[in-house]
């Protein structure tokens, strides 16, 4: 994939440092701002169109960020109307088209897929809407041009460091041997030829790869029961990634999940604080810290 070009553009004082990105060659054109900016944005002429639109804020759990996904006909006004009626948002990111060729049938397209690969994104998002966008029916050439919207809308959200999306591929090339990392689980969890059972974990480009088939501590610990990282494993546990072993107090992990930390993917999988760079470890016995200092 051949690089891009974001331009940013920092308004002048009286926006307070509203900001707008826009691509080389794209029509799209996205504004960053806060709370503050919600009354200021109604005097943007710009903004009067239909277009699709990012709440955030920073989550209780530290690792995570809240996210409410949306769409509106004139979405300044849609921002001015959560600014006093949501109070748990700090930042939106609103996209719209500079030539104003984006209608409501496309911006419901966008959101129901971008809300789509949010779900996909438990240990890093916490999703606020209360309910799956409905999306629309697009002939196939607008859907070929809505996925290159959402494409360049997921590149400056990425790269601005606001939201790093991870999509999920359907099937992944296979990982080597010698670049899967593990976790042993307690000592007194063993398999059937006495081996401790253990967690697997790869690197990619979207972070930290908890590999399906992984064992999993079942057994809540008292001293974790307040840690932010708990409360992110009783969340993935409540959404049925994890499945019953032949293992008693063993769970397995039921399909791949990714993570932007070691130490989540460590600590969920142990039920306890663990510093996943340093106990997640390649068959040389390199641990994870030591392999990415390199």
């Amino acid at each position: 994939m051949r690089g891009k070009s974001i331009k940013l553009y920092i308004m002048g004082d009286y926006y307070k440092n509203l900001k707008t990105a826009e691509l080389s060659n794209w029509t799209g054109k996205a504004f960053i701002g806060g709370r503050k900016h919600s009354k200021l944005i109604q005097n943007i002429n710009e903004l009067s169109v239909p277009g699709i639109y990012f709440l955030t804020s920073k989550s209780k759990l530290g690792s995570q960020t809240e996210i409410y996904i949306g769409e509106a006909d004139e979405v300044k006004k849609r921002i001015n109307n959560h600014f006093a009626q949501k109070d748990w948002w700090e930042n939106f990111i609103i996209f719209i088209s500079k030539d104003s060729n984006l209608t409501k049938a496309h911006v419901r397209y966008l959101e129901k897929a971008i809300h789509s690969i949010a779900k996909q994104n438990i240990t890093t998002l916490n999703l606020r809407n209360s309910a799956e966008p409905t999306g629309s029916q697009l002939p196939d050439s607008d859907i070929d041009d809505m996925e290159t919207f959402l494409d360049n809308m997921l590149f400056v959200l990425k790269n601005l460091g606001i939201i790093d999306f991870t999509i999920i591929e359907e099937k992944d090339s296979p990982i080597e041997e010698e670049k899967i990392f593990y976790l042993k689980l307690t000592n007194n969890r063993l398999d059937k030829s006495g081996n401790v059972l253990k967690a697997k974990l790869s690197i990619t480009n979207e972070g930290y790869k908890l590999i399906k088939g992984s064992f999993i501590e079942g057994k809540e610990r008292k001293s974790f029961n307040s840690h932010s990282y708990q409360i992110l494993r009783r969340k993935i546990e409540d959404e049925g990634f994890f499945k019953k072993s032949n293992y008693d107090e063993i769970l397995i992990l039921d399909s791949d999940l990714t993570f932007n930390s070691p130490s989540a993917a460590a600590s969920v999988i142990k039920n306890r604080a663990t510093n996943g760079r340093k106990e997640w470890i390649l068959k040389d016995g390199t641990t994870l810290d030591d392999y990415e200092n390199k």
